[in-house]
């Protein structure tokens, strides 16, 4: 059987073998085939071929054919006719039964330019025809994807959508309803309401009814910008365009001109048809295309998505945008810190009254809470609090993943996170796409490590064929692309602004989130896996045993792990032990207290501004509606520790609301016992509460005092006396979710930003 392959290079195909087959006869053979009827001998050549020959080189191009016993076209026939089956005839046909095991590779099929290869054949009349065709292809891949995504939505498939929704997003494709020109909405499920990013996008789209306004859209979640921008700005008085970066100028334009199309009046398509299809001096294209745009009269928004650096063309389309009389609001979305920063020095130049810089942060309690409350109902209010809390924390604030636990109806956890669901390790594999393959393999090897990374670990893991500033290179390239973050032993924030820099002399990286390492490690096979494990654990043994005896288990090397564990001392469990006289531990037994108990205080909201920072070992600290929040969800190693720090506070009483979630640490991998929550004022001893029971110790010169036992998912209430100096409060935990509602130091709320 043969088929005339169209989705991206074009070839003929026999029972699935590729046939040899000149550029000349497959755009014969592509050209008859999609034009569906008879085609006269002359026209053919004409439209292949520039020069005096053209008829005979088209009877030599129909023999080859004929020699290869294909016997398309009847002999001495002066009309050419042919219909054979397409692969994008098979694709859409296979939408309509896809099981969702072969979604990936039935993507895959149509994953780059159809009709690719035949831009550059023949007369301008037929490249002409290959863009008119093109666009007709890229249709109908549009209506495909978009019905396969709503049905995906609508059957509850969360995972499947999202891959759909990814692919698109890479293909420069809006999906939409059938017969509608707004784009659909990124999910119909579970939806995070982001009050204060839609407000502040709202009113800067407002701004550009007198002149044209700028976004810098930053943040780590693409889809969730994309969703933000969707529910404030499509399908209202505006026109909504989003389309991917391409590095490419005449990719940019060409995807511009095929969006601007959607809303131009029937009058001013033709000249959009006419820059298409003839495309001429880039720098004239481009005043010719934003012209079309201003002369639409409708108020446009013009989102462009994955910006890792800001081209040539785009600075200039930006630049020479911003001077015309249109509404326009054009919204920059960077993929990673390092695209966010580039994008904000090539656009220095910019007036700064209309350049507005925006983040989505991750998600707040109260935003995933709201979201809970009709997918809840059965729980109460504290109840329903834990359950937001841990969804928080295992998902990293990331939307997508926290909509997927909710979605996938996960009841509770255990403690340690859920196992990774399909679509959100689909979606972080997807989004890594665009990374070479050096960089990608290299991070799949790292993801093996259950410690901080450095430059002499990194290159063990490579293997002998890489050297070390090969992987010095890979690694600094990770890092800017915020993949890995530096770390250190102890890492300390400043208080009450959230203040965090890491120092210059810091060596070690560690992965930005345990989801994308758990991602990233999936990708390798079990006998890689095994093979790193091995060489981990060697690597480990002579300056961390314990570490090393947890790789030794997972690679199964009985003989290792019979050695350490006879020579390793057993772990016994600590002694029971009672509250410090100062520091009262209480339980609130229902919703209310006397003074302001949880319901209390989960009625505020509003009293402050989120704000986020992440460390390079994974916690993030958080301000949000006047509380303070503690997360981490971890690499499985040593519990590494943070620091919070008020400078210079008073002696006096001091009282504290709080409640904690989550709170896992391995007992077995480090000589330093884990804790939830520590206080130290001035030169005392760090007194620590735990979810298990402690005892006293003394680590790196500082005395640790046990402060009592804390209950898991209920407010509790310590209080005491505290000396002058520095505040510290601490955390050494693998997996953690503290919040703290309260917090009063000799008279003086903490949590304000006014701290003096």
């Amino acid at each position: 059987m043969l088929t005339l392959h169209l989705l991206g290079h074009n070839y003929l195909s026999q029972n699935g073998k590729p046939l040899k087959l000149s550029a000349k006869a497959v755009a014969l053979l592509v050209y008859l085939t999609l034009q569906r009827r008879p085609q006269h001998r002359e026209h053919l050549a004409e439209l292949l071929w520039t020069t005096p020959d053209a008829l005979r080189n088209l009877r030599v191009e129909l023999t080859k054919l004929n020699q290869l016993g294909l016997n398309l076209f009847p002999a001495r026939e002066t009309l050419l006719s042919l219909r054979l089956p397409t692969d994008i005839e098979q694709w859409s046909s296979e939408a309509l039964n896809l099981p969702e095991a072969r979604l990936s590779e039935w993507l895959s099929v149509a994953s780059s330019l159809p009709l690719s290869g035949l831009e550059d054949l023949g007369s301008a009349a037929f490249r002409e025809w290959v863009d008119s065709q093109r666009w007709v292809i890229n249709q109908q891949i549009e209506a495909t994807l978009s019905k396969l995504y709503t049905r995906a939505l609508q059957g509850g498939r969360t995972g499947a959508a999202a891959l759909i929704r990814l692919h698109a997003e890479l293909l420069g494709i809006e999906l939409r309803a059938p017969g509608n020109t707004q784009t659909l909405p990124t999910h119909l499920g579970v939806q995070f309401k982001r009050s204060a990013v839609q407000q502040r996008l709202e009113e800067i789209a407002q701004r550009s009814q007198h002149s044209p306004q700028l976004v810098l859209f930053g943040g780590r979640s693409n889809s969730g910008k994309r969703e933000v921008i969707e529910q404030t700005l499509g399908g209202g008085e505006w026109q909504l365009l989003q389309m991917q970066a391409f590095a490419q100028p005449d990719l940019q334009q060409a995807t511009f001109l095929h969006q601007l199309m959607r809303v131009l009046p029937p009058d001013l398509q033709a000249a959009a048809w006419q820059l298409l299809n003839h495309p001429g001096e880039p720098g004239d294209d481009l005043v010719r295309t934003w012209t079309l745009a201003a002369a639409s009269g409708q108020p446009l928004v013009i989102a462009i998505y994955d910006l890792e650096v800001l081209t040539p063309y785009l600075l200039s389309a930006v630049r020479f945008a911003l001077d015309l009389p249109g509404h326009f609001t054009l919204i920059l979305c960077a993929s990673s810190p390092a695209g966010q920063r580039a994008l904000q020095q090539a656009l220095g130049v910019v007036d700064p009254a209309r350049l507005h810089q925006l983040a989505l942060p991750s998600l707040a309690v109260s935003e995933v809470m709201d979201a809970l409350a009709e997918r809840r109902k059965h729980l109460n209010t504290d109840q329903r609090l834990m359950y937001a809390v841990q969804v928080l924390q295992q998902s990293d604030g990331w939307d997508l993943h926290a909509r997927e636990l909710i979605q996938e109806d996960i009841q509770a956890f255990s403690g340690r996170p859920a196992p990774l669901l399909p679509g959100v390790r689909d979606r972080l594999l997807g989004q890594l796409g665009p990374l070479d393959v050096a960089l990608k393999s290299a991070l799949s090897r790292w993801s093996m490590v259950h410690a901080p990374l450095d430059s002499e670990l990194a290159t063990l893991l490579l293997g002998p064929e890489v050297t070390g500033v090969e992987a010095t290179r890979l690694l600094r390239q990770a890092t800017d692309l915020g993949l890995l973050m530096p770390a250190a032993p102890q890492e300390t924030v400043w208080m009450p602004h959230l203040r965090y820099r890491h120092s210059d002399l810091d060596d070690q990286v560690c992965f930005r989130s345990e989801p994308l390492r758990v991602a990233l490690a999936s990708t390798l096979s079990s006998h890689e896996r095994r093979e790193l494990r091995k060489a981990l654990s060697q690597y480990f043994l002579p300056g961390h045993p314990l570490l090393s005896l947890a790789y030794a288990r997972r690679a199964n090397l009985s003989e290792l792990v019979g050695q350490l564990e006879h020579h390793l001392p057993p772990t016994s469990a600590a002694p029971r032990v009672s509250a410090l006289p100062s520091l009262e531990v209480s339980r609130f037994s229902g919703g209310a207290a006397a003074g302001g108990g949880p319901a209390a205080v989960l009625a505020v909201r509003g009293a402050a501004v989120r704000r986020e920072q992440r460390s390079g070992n994974g916690y993030r600290v958080a301000t949000d509606d006047g509380q303070l929040q503690i997360l981490r969800c971890g690499l499985f190693a040593p519990a590494p520790l943070l620091r919070l720090i008020w400078p210079a506070v008073p002696a006096g009483h001091w009282t504290m609301l709080a409640r904690l979630d989550v709170s896992h640490t391995p007992l077995d991998l480090s000589a330093a016992v884990p804790y939830a929550l520590g206080l130290r004022a001035g030169d005392g001893p760090r007194v620590t509460f735990s979810a298990q029971p402690s005892a006293s110790y003394t680590d790196q010169g500082v005395a640790h005092q046990p402060g009592g036992q804390l209950p898991l998912g209920r407010w509790f209430r310590l209080g005491g006396q505290g000396a002058a100096g520095d505040l510290e409060l601490s955390v050494r935990a693998l997996d953690i979710a503290l919040t703290i509602a309260e917090f009063r130091w000799g008279g003086q709320s903490l949590l304000s930003d006014n701290v003096e």
